[in-house]
């Protein structure tokens, strides 16, 4: 039996919230409050790609002789659509700089590690386009009208 036959028992009911669908909607155009026949048939194809995608990505496991799922098996499971593939690839990028970001900061102090400081460090020299502060005379000092200090007030 095609293990997809037996996903039909959850017909009718929602996999996702209506809150988590109207979200989705709004932030891809849709208009505030979506009809909830537009977030029944969302629900229902996000919750088809899904199932389908996590069917492949088992075949892939277990022609490996695996019976968990990697994240290999969902990139091959993704390798015939680039836009798919790519977008799973972007997403890994970005959790490893999350990743690497997190091991810089010390959770127990919320302090810079120091070691991750001077990789963080700039090196411009005459690239640096921040604004330095190379004044002659005192700072906090304003010579305006009768030589007067910025803190006096008239």
């Amino acid at each position: 039996m095609e293990p997809r036959a037996r996903v039909g028992k959850n017909r009718g009911q929602q996999s996702f919230t209506d809150l988590e669908l109207q979200h989705f909607l709004f932030a891809h155009g849709d208009v505030p409050q979506s009809l909830d026949g537009t977030k029944k048939v969302l629900d229902e194809l996000i919750t088809d790609f899904i199932t389908e995608l996590c069917f492949e990505a088992h075949r892939s496991a277990s022609l490996a002789g695996r019976q968990k799922i990697k994240l290999d098996d969902i990139r091959f499971a993704c390798r015939k659509n680039p836009i798919y593939l790519g977008r799973i690839e972007e997403m890994l990028e970005k959790k490893k700089d999350i990743d690497s970001t997190r091991k810089i900061v010390n959770p127990d102090d919320d302090k810079l590690a120091k070691s991750a400081v001077k990789a963080m460090e700039e090196e411009l020299n005459e690239a640096d386009d921040d604004v330095d502060m190379h004044l002659g005379g005192k700072l906090g000092k304003s010579f305006g009208k009768g030589g007067q200090g910025a803190g006096s007030r008239r």
